[in-house]
């Protein structure tokens, strides 16, 4: 009975905590969404106005036109080459090392203790220890 009500619970939290990571994805989806939009008007007033400050410099409307193309052009062509690059894979690094060499030694620890018993493994342990601190 205990098992059950504890497993209620549990899922209970699991279903809780699942809620809030979806409304806190939504919140940012949304925020992402707006600051999109903005920008993308930013974009097209900047577009206008260089286009504007083109033709108070003498520019004719083509010419203008051209230039802004041209740099929108060669801004998108170095976006593409950004986002095509493949992403490098992961080194592991030294810092990670202990916390693998540890997390093998207890799942070989608990693998022994499965097979052999913990009485049998504290005897070893215990005489393991013994002899080691007699031969200094």
């Amino acid at each position: 009975m205990w098992r059950l009500a504890l497993s209620l619970v549990s899922s209970l939290q699991a279903g809780a905590r699942i809620k809030q990571s979806v409304e806190q994805t939504m919140r940012r989806a949304v925020i992402v969404v707006a600051a999109i939009v903005v920008l993308l008007f930013a974009g097209a007033f900047s577009l206008a106005t260089g286009y504007q400050a083109l033709l108070m410099y003498g520019f004719n409307p083509l010419g203008a036109a051209g230039l802004i193309a041209g740099i929108l052009a060669a801004i998108g062509v170095v976006l593409l080459l950004i986002g095509l690059q493949k992403p490098q894979p992961k080194r592991p690094t030294i810092v990670n090392a202990p916390a693998e060499g540890l997390a093998m030694v207890d799942q070989s620890v608990s693998k022994a203790m499965t097979q052999v018993g913990p009485l049998t493994l504290l005897v070893a342990a215990f005489a393991a220890g013994f002899l080691a601190s007699r031969r200094r």
